[in-house]
């Protein structure tokens, strides 16, 4: 997926990734959007996997006409390509604004005894979260799937150093599972991407953007299972140097825990959609979401 060649891949991608990080040190984030606009992005444009469903969501979800559509994808591939270089730009010391809308829900969690969960989307540049959403008291869990270069896992470790960011990856054997639980068993908060399937997960369907979407039910289920505090968050660019972020809790709905499963989908799948009518060009999902 075009995500993939951008964000990770093996260690012969390190050298490009190092020079990345050397790179926006020194030429403004401008000039870069400009340089990946006109020169990288048509290359993925044409031919990444990515083009058809994210046409396909811009036609038949957001309702655009052909044209539009055709224009809001090469438009939402450059906005990733910006996010990706964002976060570059992070790895070598520099800062954006954030302007959080409801932190108040974040830090009343964050200052309390209890475990919570949080769960994110491939939408915006959520790794800005774990930047500007860390308690000092309480520990921030968020996994991570796939491998990454080199480069990404040890500007994150830098970046974390003096953090209580902590980064729990996805395993074959399931140890994360048992990381999970420990961490919420001592109170932590542990961050969950909520809208992508990986392998042979357990699903569950929701009507999103006006039509059934499957979501995966883990993080659904552990909610409930637990009857934990659920926030989503969701960081979308807003603009050159400025970010902003939804900070939203869940209610508990339903007293058995199918129904409060069902609840939380239909929750989270709400606060996803009001975010991409807000910033449509920023759905990084770039596999058939739909099947229609």
């Amino acid at each position: 997926m075009a995500e993939r060649a951008w964000q990770g891949g093996t260690d012969g991608t390190s050298w490009m990734h190092r020079a990345l990080v050397r790179i926006v040190r020194h030429v403004p984030l401008w000039l870069m959007y400009g340089f990946v606009a006109v020169f990288v992005v048509p290359f993925y444009f044409v031919f990444s996997k990515g083009y058809k469903p994210t046409y396909h969501y811009f036609r038949r979800r957001m309702g655009y006409n052909p044209v539009s559509a055709f224009f809001m994808v090469y438009r939402n591939h450059c906005r990733f390509s910006q996010v990706i270089l964002d976060r570059f730009y992070m790895f070598s010391g520099g800062k954006f604004e954030l302007d959080v809308e409801n932190y108040n829900l974040y830090q009343e969690l964050a200052d309390g005894e209890d475990g919570f969960i949080i769960l994110s989307a491939h939408v915006g540049c959520y790794e800005l979260a774990g930047y500007s959403l860390v308690a000092t008291k309480k520990r921030f869990n968020a996994l991570a799937f796939g491998e990454e270069a080199e480069t990404i896992v040890e500007n994150r470790q830098r970046l974390f150093e003096d953090t209580n960011i902590n980064i729990i990856p996805v395993k074959d054997d399931l140890s994360h599972l048992f990381a999970i639980n420990n961490a919420l068993d001592n109170g932590e908060s542990v961050s969950f991407p909520s809208d992508r399937l990986v392998g042979k997960q357990r699903t569950v369907t929701c009507e999103f953007l006006g039509a059934p979407a499957q979501f995966p039910m883990g993080p659904f289920a552990l909610a409930a299972q637990r009857d934990l505090p659920v926030l989503t968050v969701n960081v979308m660019k807003a603009s050159p140097k400025r970010y902003k972020v939804y900070v939203n809790r869940l209610q508990k709905e339903g007293e058995k825990r199918e129904e409060r499963i069902d609840s939380y989908v239909r929750q989270y799948a709400g606060r996803l959609e009001e975010v991409l009518h807000l910033y449509p060009e920023q759905w990084f999902n770039y596999y058939e979401f739909w099947n229609d």
